[in-house]
Order: structure tokens, then C-alpha cells, then sequence
């Protein structure tokens, strides 16, 4: 299982901090999520904090654009090279260009799909892609939880996406580990379950093993 801790659910007061106790964990990315308060109602990251963290690390960065404009973020990232860039397609009418200007950067390209979104529509750009996102919780003012029913979006996406890598993201906690691994996924985003607890190494080998 391969995990990537996503500094926005972390202290922002205290991401130094958090990144420097990451440094040598065995995770696939530290995840940055960049939100521009339109695609959705928050505002995280922007270039400058991504570059800061860029040379805080040596760990591999993905990057998941909950904008509205995903195309100016991408070029807007590209100095920082990050290994992952995943955004959403329903903010473009146009999602091939998005890929493409993913590649171009030399970054892996993906695709989140928010709960409400039919997965079959974004079958077609299967050979385009890295990876495809299932968000398992959405931004419900109750601390995002998982939604039981993103479990068959997960099976839709494993089926019609073959072969490529399904990631989860959205209010995964221990207990959801058993499944997740049935179904053959290793790619978790993972936000408070890792950042409220006091030892980190002990909790990303709890999701890990």
C-alpha cells in the first residue's frame, strides 16, 4: 500500500515541522491539494507554498487541482516538478488538453472524479492517462466523510480504467484498509487519520502493512 499524506489536513502553522517528520517515512508523495474557492468553497495552496515545500523535501510531490482553471496550474507548477498531477475534468470542457500539457511538464497525469461524477463518460481518455482519483467523501461541512457507496465507483473505475492505478482520497481511516486491498487498490491519500495522531511512522505502518 503505498500512501500519500496530504499536508492540507495537517497544522498549516506547523508544516515545516511535519515535512521534516515525513523525510525519511516510506510514502509515495508528500500531496499537496491546491483549491482556488471557486471549483470548490476553500482556498489551500498556492505556487508560493508549493515551491516552499518543493525545497523543504526530497520526497515526491503530487499535486490534485481542485480548480477551476486547471490549465493555468499546470503551467503555473511545472518549475516545481511534480511526479503527480491529478485534476478534475468536469471543471473543462476539453480534458485531452489538460493531459497533454501534464506530459509535456514531464509529470504522471490523472483524473478526480467527485461522488456525483458518472465514471463511464471519461473511459475514452483511458490510453491518456496515469491514473484516475476516486474522491470518497466531498466537502460536506462534516469533516468529509467516507461515503460507503464510493465503494462500487471504485469498482467501476478498477474495471474500466484496466490498467491503470486507482487512488483514493477522502476520509480513509484503518478500518476501511481490508477492503480498499480486496479490491486491488494501493495508492491512498491520507489526511486526519495520519496528522491526528503523535506518531507518525507507527500510523503509515498501520495503513502500510
Amino acid at each position: 500500500m503505498i500512501l500519500h499524506p496530504s499536508l492540507a489536513s495537517a497544522d498549516p502553522l506547523c508544516l515545516g515541522s511535519v515535512i521534516d517528520k515525513l523525510a525519511n517515512q516510506n510514502i509515495g508523495s508528500l500531496h499537496l491539494d491546491i483549491e482556488d474557492g471557486n471549483f470548490i468553497h476553500n482556498i489551500t495552496f498556492g505556487s508560493k507554498l508549493v515551491k516552499a515545500v518543493v525545497q523543504a523535501t526530497k520526497q515526491a510531490i503530487s499535486i490534485h487541482l481542485m480548480v477551476s482553471q486547471p490549465l493555468f496550474w499546470v503551467r503555473e507548477l511545472a518549475p516545481f516538478a511534480p511526479k503527480w498531477i491529478f485534476f478534475h475534468p468536469e471543471a473543462v470542457n476539453n480534458p485531452s488538453e489538460i493531459i497533454a500539457e501534464i506530459k509535456k511538464i514531464g509529470a504522471k497525469a490523472g483524473i478526480a472524479l467527485n461522488p456525483s461524477t458518472a465514471v463511464a463518460p471519461y473511459q475514452y481518455l483511458t490510453d491518456k492517462l496515469d491514473a484516475v482519483m476516486v474522491m470518497t467523501s466531498e466537502p460536506d461541512g462534516e469533516d468529509q466523510q467516507f461515503i460507503p457507496l464510493m465503494v462500487e465507483k471504485i469498482q467501476q473505475v478498477s474495471s474500466l480504467f484496466h490498467p491503470l492505478e486507482c487512488w483514493v482520497d477522502g476520509g480513509i481511516s484503518a478500518d476501511k484498509m481490508p477492503f480498499l486491498k480486496k479490491m486491488g487498490i494501493n495508492n491512498i491519500v491520507l489526511g486526519r487519520a495520519l496528522f491526528t495522531t503523535d506518531d507518525y511512522e507507527k500510523t503509515i505502518k498501520q495503513f502500510s502493512d
